[in-house]
């Protein structure tokens, strides 16, 4: 049975998603991209009380 996240933050702010059991385990999920950011760095992690926070730059809203 697989897992799901709720998002924080950015792109996927307030999405469930399903998690790959590595996902799952390594407490992160996708990548960044673009200027500053290191190579294979998470997009979303896991944090405290299990949130998954977005980890890139403040992502702009409406």
């Amino acid at each position: 049975m697989s897992e799901t996240a709720r998002m924080i933050g950015g792109p996927l702010d307030g999405q469930t998603v399903e998690l790959h059991p590595v996902q799952a385990q390594s407490g992160e999920y996708g990548t960044l991209s673009g200027w500053g950011t290191a190579l294979g760095e998470p997009a979303y992690a896991r944090g405290s009380h299990d949130r998954w926070s977005w980890q890139g730059k403040p992502w702009l809203t409406d």
